[in-house]
């Protein structure tokens, strides 16, 4: 009978917050190559235009 009450006293996997799932350094590291990918575009449809794609 204790267990029961406990069990349906504990907060649900719904009442929690949601996050992701993917780890921090990843999340880093995908806005880092992004911007590399954006910046490296930027800087080269100046001087290239067939880069520019």
């Amino acid at each position: 009978v204790i267990l029961l009450l406990l069990t349906a006293s504990a907060p649900s996997v719904d009442a929690r917050p949601k996050t992701e799932d993917v780890p921090l350094s990843s999340f880093r590291d995908n806005t880092k190559s992004t911007l590399q990918r954006l910046l490296k575009r930027v800087n080269c449809c100046g001087i290239d235009e067939s880069c520019c794609s």
